[in-house]
């Protein structure tokens, strides 16, 4: 089965846009006819409906390149929910994949329900169909699907995946928000002193010059910082593209990807959040999977595949290692640094009283509620942090601006 995009003409005139999954160009043709329209141009798409090619998780990069068509935070979130009340509903993953790319509201959404759906079709499983699709998948959300399938609970999956999806677009929009005044303020700040380093500070420093005075240290350190800028901008500017570049290296290059995880994680604000969302979703999967009563080593070797930063999946392979050489649950994840205390204990009181699904299900829960407060109180300390830092810089040029006229008042008054 292959996936093939169309433009198409109601009866009206009006033209639609759409993907159709089919055997050839010629059955598309027909579907799309079925439809009730016109078809007036059909390409095929790469990306979906090669089919399963053998076991490991795909990262959705396969067969697209450099160029992957990574579906957005919130677009995933809206295709994951409604997967989970279609499967939920008891539609199958074909029927639910159908009714996504009919009921879907971006193209992008649409696109990889297609794309998913040829897949599927084609023989491979749900999670290797959309790690395949093109949407640029992450891989713990191939993962956890993995684990789903394995276990039978692939609505639960998918309504436990919406549900991370929807808490942290959530929590991102609050830090955004938090951002969005200071930023505005911070831009008429920068626009007012770069007026008034334009207009009135070459007044002054004309002045100064003629009288044989010396600026004030304030006001010339900021104008070799305004002239650096204005004499090097297209060097700056190439460095920030440079930068740009290195950022999309870190994230492409394997090699690069493992040492920003090293450093991130020396960081003392992003390498605890780091260690939080990574024990949130490591327990989630496990308790989902434990619950499924699959055996514990695949417990733990799915629930490793849902980290993907490189420190912290070599601990979570580690547990896994070690629970096959017969060491306990709870030892085992004695490993994991990055697991709360807390979870620990309620993991080895589950295991210890014969009740690990539930007590791992808490752990989950305890790991999920410590990240979202985290997010809450950053998104509430970073406004007044911002605020601080722009009023500190328009404080700096004002004052770079105001101390030569003070000056210039001392020297002709009285």
């Amino acid at each position: 089965m292959k996936t093939f995009a169309y433009t198409a003409f109601t009866s009206e005139g009006r033209r639609r846009r759409g993907m159709v999954v089919a055997e050839d160009e010629a059955g598309a043709s027909a579907e799309i006819a079925a439809m009730g329209l016109m078809p007036a141009e059909i390409t095929a798409r790469a990306g979906g409906g090669n089919g399963a090619d053998g076991g490991g998780i795909s990262t959705g990069r396969k067969g697209t390149g450099w160029r992957t068509r990574r579906l957005e935070h919130d677009m995933l979130a809206v295709f994951t929910r409604q997967m989970a009340v279609l499967l939920g509903a008891g539609l199958s993953a074909d029927a639910s994949l159908a009714a996504v790319q009919t009921a879907a509201a971006a193209p992008r959404i649409e696109r990889l329900a297609a794309e998913a759906r040829a897949g599927l079709m084609a023989g491979a499983p749900l999670s290797e169909a959309l790690a395949q699709a093109g949407g640029g998948l992450p891989v713990w959300f191939a993962a956890a699907l993995r684990a789903g399938e394995q276990s039978g609970d692939l609505d639960r999956v998918f309504s436990t995946l919406a549900e991370h999806l929807e808490s942290s677009a959530s929590d991102r929009a609050a830090i955004a928000s938090a951002l969005i005044y200071p930023a505005f303020v911070a831009g008429v700040a920068v626009l007012v002193c770069a007026v008034l380093m334009v207009t009135v500070a070459p007044e002054i420093v004309g002045m100064f010059e003629s009288s044989g005075q010396e600026l004030p240290a304030l006001t010339q350190t900021v104008l070799a910082m305004t002239g650096f800028i204005e004499n090097n901008l297209a060097a700056l500017g190439a460095l920030a593209a440079a930068l740009a570049a290195l950022a999309l290296g870190f994230a492409r290059v394997p090699a690069l990807r493992r040492r920003r995880d090293r450093l991130l994680l020396r960081l003392p604000v992003t390498g605890s959040f780091l260690r939080m969302a990574a024990a949130a979703q490591y327990l989630r999967t496990l308790a989902l999977v434990v619950a499924s009563r699959l055996p514990l080593t695949e417990a733990l070797r799915f629930s490793a595949d849902v980290v993907d930063i490189e420190p912290l999946r070599a601990e979570a392979d580690a547990a896994g290692e070690a629970l096959s050489r017969g060491e306990s649950v709870a030892g085992s994840l004695r490993r994991l640094g990055f697991l709360h205390p807390v979870a620990h204990q309620l993991i080895q009181a589950g295991e210890s009283s014969a009740r690990l699904a539930p007590m791992t299900e808490r752990a989950a829960v305890l790991a999920e509620s410590a990240l979202r407060s985290r997010r809450k109180r950053l998104a509430a300390l970073l406004e007044p942090l911002a605020m601080v830092v722009v009023g500190a810089v328009v404080l700096a040029i004002v004052l770079a601006v105001l101390l030569p006229i003070f000056d210039m008042q001392a020297m002709v008054g009285p």
